[in-house]
Order: structure tokens, then sequence, then C-alpha cells
């Protein structure tokens, strides 16, 4: 074996199987990186020196769960705690509490077991010397003390202390090894057997010996009370007593091995560690290179991390194995935002979504705005996590930072936007970002490939009310089914909207069967229209929604139109998005669900007042069949046209041959 220690590498080869045989992981698992930087804390505070330094702790402990396990954690500390405080005299009984140790947390990994001893150590001894850490300045915290028969004059331990210190140091850094070992990576990364079998070995052998170490920290606290009890007795304020300085020099005896332990353990570790990074990082590189047989191996490689279960739905775990037969969206942004938002209604709440069993999934990869994960981005993180639909990653403060560098250079993720990359069943990745389309289409763009989306285009490339709302407006589909005309509408200029508005209300009441929405593009004026008792309410977010369709369309469009070809909708989404306020009072869509043409603002006014002189002679017409109507130049003679009464009575509304427009209706007698 590598580590020098006292008993004979034989012995340590009978240790080793004796741990083996006592380890059954059975799926339980916590962030042990979380709670050792909280045990690290407390146990640094109660064995400093200097009280007037504040304990620097946020309390995570609260927040760290263990997983697949019926105990909480501070149940499970209390029980580790309770066997480690049992007195034990001579080796063998003490040998005999360790193995017991381990057999108690025979379902934990390796980092875990170490770290829940560590934790048990930091709850006895954190309760134990905080009141005497205290007393100076707390006349309660010393009278505790004092009951509990602990030294407030702590200059008379000096040797103890710094030997405890000493070894605590050295389990906290042989600890921060195994859990870094333990936290490899290795399904994704094939590495050197004798490599790994050895660092295993050390592995076994560190854990014990932090167990060991921690079981001698809590056996030496009633010999710690008899010699402050016998120091008290003799007042003998300069002089240790035998049994003082024999513990304090176990103690260290204890600290200096795992030291040593932890100069040899960290050599591998970090080898394997290397070489880990590396192959992932080829392996990333050749990602969607050769075949694969289903998305498993991309989804391991992605987000393989502490453990089988790296992704969550609301509160429940799930194993990438579930999505072997789905195709993946994958969702990289920050927090979510309103696109976000959006892009979950598209998904899961669109009326074309009837499928009765979804083969898609969106897994939410989120991305801090820093290296480090904020306390801030944790929170909002749960938040969203266990309210939105999506599975998300599970604890994705502990994804590989290879996998994150690589999100951001190689698929050029920006912190300032969002992307949806798309993985197929068979683990290839056929579209780099399925975000337009999504906003555009919606569960009608899968398997939201590339190549379907050029379907789509081919398929529905027409300018149509469908195209702007469907999806958007919550009633879109049923003024579709009722034949009802839609007229959008947009300005900055207050007095135009309360014009338009004041022409529709009559137009309306003339009979014309118009459903308006009113969009304003920069948020100014958020006032909803409402035509009709049944009208629905216009909300801010429709309006965001809207523009962030129109932005869309315009991106998907312009990577696959040519410069010299024309294309009307991409045309018209140019003319509202380039819409220029300044010169123009405002602007409409007018049209039916499979049609749209956009008027001037100017224009549709002087159009709706000649409809509104028309009165009950235009109200046969359609709104959009009116408003072209009204476009054509008036006769510059009246004359009349003489329709046979019956032949009258059947058409809908008698127009001038020459402009088009509608004429007035009086019955004559012959």
């Amino acid at each position: 074996m590598n580590f020098p220690s006292n008993i004979c590498a034989l012995n340590e080869e009978i240790i080793v199987e004796q741990l083996l045989r006592s380890h059954d992981p059975d799926g339980r698992w916590l962030d042990s990186e979380m709670l050792l930087q909280e045990v690290e804390t407390i146990l640094s505070f109660v064995l400093q020196n200097n009280v007037s330094m504040p304990l620097m702790t946020e309390n995570c402990l609260t927040n760290i769960e263990v997983f697949d396990s019926k105990e909480t954690l501070p149940y499970t500390i209390s029980r580790i705690s309770i066997q480690m405080l049992c007195p034990c005299i001579g080796e063998n009984e003490i040998q005999k509490r360790r193995m017991l140790l381990f057999e108690l947390l025979k379902g934990y990994r390796w980092d875990t077991k170490a770290m829940l001893v560590l934790g048990a150590l930091a709850a006895v001894y954190g309760g134990l010397f905080l009141p005497s850490h205290l007393a100076i300045c707390e006349p309660v915290a010393a009278s505790i003390a004092t009951l509990n028969q602990l030294p407030i004059e702590r200059t008379k331990f000096r040797p103890w202390f710094e030997s405890l210190s000493l070894l605590v140091k050295a389990m906290v850094a042989v600890t921060k090894c195994i859990i870094k070992f333990e936290r490899l990576p290795f399904k994704q990364a094939k590495l050197d057997s004798n490599l790994v079998g050895e660092t295993l070995s050390n592995i076994y052998l560190a854990t014990y010996r932090v167990v060991k170490s921690a079981l001698a920290c809590l056996q030496q606290i009633p010999y710690f009370k008899q010699i402050h009890e016998a120091t008290e007795s003799r007042k003998a304020a300069g002089e240790l007593s035998t049994e003082s300085k024999r513990a304090a020099g176990e103690l260290s005896s204890l600290g200096y091995q795992l030291l040593n332990i932890h100069n040899r353990l960290n050599k591998q570790v970090e080898e394997c560690s290397t070489r880990t990074e590396e192959e992932i990082n080829q392996r990333l590189r050749n990602i969607n290179m050769g075949t694969h047989q289903d998305n498993q191996e991309i989804l391991h490689l992605l987000f393989s991390h502490q453990d089988n279960m790296p992704l969550q739905q609301y509160s429940r775990q799930i194993a990438i194995t579930e999505l072997k037969e789905k195709v993946i969206l994958l969702l990289l942004s920050k927090p979510p935002v309103e696109p976000l938002f959006f892009l979950l209604q598209q998904l899961y709440d669109h009326p074309s979504n009837t499928n009765t069993e979804q083969n898609y999934e969106i897994i939410w990869i989120p991305i801090p705005s820093s290296q480090k994960w904020t306390n801030k981005e944790k929170e909002i993180f749960d938040f969203y996590s266990n309210s939105l639909p999506w599975i998300s990653v599970r604890q994705p403060w502990l994804m590989n930072s290879k996998v994150l560098n690589f999100l951001r250079t190689e698929w050029h993720y920006g912190d300032d936007e969002a992307m949806v990359v798309v993985i197929d069943t068979n683990g290839k990745v056929v579209n780099m970002n399925a975000m337009d389309m999504v906003l555009i289409w919606g569960v009608k763009a899968y398997p939201f490939s590339v190549s379907r989306e050029d379907e789509l285009w081919e398929e529905d490339n027409e300018w149509s009310m469908q195209l702007l709302l469907d999806g958007i407006h919550p009633a879109f589909e049923t003024w579709v089914k009722e034949g009802r005309e839609i007229c959008i509408f947009g300005s900055e200029n207050l007095d135009w909207v309360d014009e338009f508005v004041s022409l529709a209300r009559k137009i309306q009441n003339l009979g014309f069967q118009i459903e308006l929405i009113y969009l304003s593009k920069r948020g100014r004026d958020e006032r909803t229209i409402a035509m009709e008792e049944n009208s629905i309410l216009i909300s801010p977010t429709v309006q965001q929604l809207f523009w962030l369709r129109l932005e869309s369309i315009e991106r998907s469009k312009l990577k696959r139109i040519e410069s010299s070809k024309s294309d009307r909708v991409i045309e018209e989404v140019t003319k509202l998005l380039d819409f220029d306020y300044g010169k123009h009072k405002g602007w409409a869509v007018i049209g039916k669900g499979s049609a749209a043409a956009i008027v001037d603002g100017g224009k549709l006014i002087e159009r709706m007042r000649r409809i509104v002189r028309w009165g009950e002679y235009a109200s046969e017409l359609g709104f959009t069949e009116a408003i072209e109507m009204a476009a054509e130049k008036p006769c510059e003679q009246t004359h009349t046209v003489v329709v046979p009464f019956e032949e009258a009575s059947k058409m809908r509304v008698v127009t001038c041959e020459k402009c088009k427009r509608p004429m007035k209706r009086f019955v004559g007698y012959q």
C-alpha cells in the first residue's frame, strides 16, 4: 500500500476487505461539499482563540437534503454521534466501534460516510465548546461551561487545542479529496484500471482514517474533563498533566498521519481528475460525430455528475434512462424570463397539442452569471424548477465545469439570450437553436429539426393572422371558427388611438363582426380595448409575445431567403418591426385566419370615416372588403343602376361597377 501507518500491509488489506463487506450503497445521497463547508466553519469557530471573530455561516444546513433516505440529516448525525460517544476501553473495543460505524453507514458513498462522521464531530464539539468559547463575553455561557466541567481559560490547554486543530484540518483536507474523487464522472471517461484501482484502495483507507480520527477526538472528551478537574485542583496554571500530554500527542500523531495520506491521495485524485477532463473534452468535441443507438450516451455525457438521478421535474427525481425514446430540447438560459414562459405555453398549453403521449421533453440547463452560484440564484432556480412543467438539472451548481465551458464556447451560448438545442432520439444534435421555430409554430414544429423548419415554411409561407396570433391570443381559435375578422392596430399617438376606437365602435354598431387588438411596441400605454361585452381584454404579456414572434419570424426567414428574391412575409414583418412612429400616426393589420393586410394608420382612419358615412348600406360587407372598397376613388357623377326586385333581394350588397363602392338602395315602381 502507499500509505505508511502503524499497522502492517496485511492488516490494511484485512481492513479494506472488512470495509468493502460493510459497503452497500443504496442510492442515498447528500451534497457532501455543502455539508463540509458548514462543518468546517463550525469547527474552525469553536477551536479558534479569537472570540471576537464572527461565525461566518449562512445556516445552509437546513437546505441540505438526504435524497432517497427516510431519515433527515440531523437525525442521521445524531445517531452517529451517539455511537461515537459510547465509551470504549482498549484498542479491540475501539476497533469494533469503528466497524460498527461503517455498518451504520453502509448505505452511503465513501465521501458521505466521511462527511457524516465529521458532521457528528462538529455537532458534539460545537455544543461542547461553544459555551466555553463565548464565556469571556457571555456570563450565561460561562455558567454553562462550568456546569459542563469545561475550561474557560484555554491557555492551559493550548497544546491540546493545537493538536486538535491540526487533526481537524487534516481530516477536512482528506475528506475534500474523497469528495472530489467521488464526483469524478467515471461513466463518461474510461481511465487506466490500475490508476483507478490504486486510488480507490487509498480512498477506502482514507475514509477509515477519517472515521478513526473523529472517533478518537470524541473518545477524549471524558479525559479532557478529568484533566481540567485535576489541573484546577492542583492550581498548576503553567503545567500540563501526563494525561493531557498523552492526549495531545495522540491527536498530533493522527493528524500527521492524515496529512501524509492527503499528500499521496491528492496527487492520485488530481491525476484521475486531469485524465477524466481530457477524455470528456475530447468526447464533447466529437459529440455529433459517429452514430448512436439512442440519446443516452450524449445525455449521460452532459448531465452525469453526483448520481444516477441528475434531473428533476417538480420534486420528482428523474433518471436519464426515462428519456430514452424522447426528442430532447435543451433550454440554456439564465433564470426564466418572458420568452421562456411563452416557450412553455407553446409546447405544453398550446391548443393544437392533442397528443395523448408527449414524445419530447424540455430540459432546462440554468447558466449562472458567473462561475459560482449565488444563494439568490439558487433560490430563483428552486422556485422555477418546482413551479414549471419542464425537467431541470437537479442542483445545476454541481454540473461539470468542462460541460458548462463547452456550452459557452462550442455551442456559443451567450449570457443575454436563451437558446434551445435539439437532440433527436438517436442522440444527434439536429438543431442548434430551435427557439424561433417553437415561438412561431409551437408543437407543430415537432421534431424541431432544421429540416422540419424548412418544411413548415414550404407548407405555409403566407402572411396571415394564423401566423401572427395562433397560440398567442386565447380567443383566436374561437374567432376563426366563428368567421370573425380581426384588426390588430398600434400607435404611440393616443389621439389617433382614441379616434380609431371611436370609429371602430360606430362600425361595429353597423353590424360588422370585428375584433380589435391594440398593441404598443414600447409598452408606454397598457390600456385594454374591449369592443363588446364578451371581448377578451388584452394583457401587456400578449403585446410582448406578439413582438417576440415577429422577431422570431424575421430571424427564421432571413436564414432561408436569398437577398435577390422578394418574400412577402419578411417584407410585412420588417414594416412592423421598423415602423416609424414619428413619421406615421399608426398601423393596422386586418384580416381573417388565413389572410392579412397592413394598412397605414392615416389612410385607415379616412377609410373608416367613409364606411361610417355609408352606414347600413355597407353592413353586409366584410370589414376587410369594406376597407378595400373605401380605398377606391369615387365616381365623379351620380348614376343609377336598375336591378329587378327579386334579384336585388338576394344580393348582399350592390356595388358600383366603376368605383366598386356600395350603392344606396331605393325601391321604384313601374
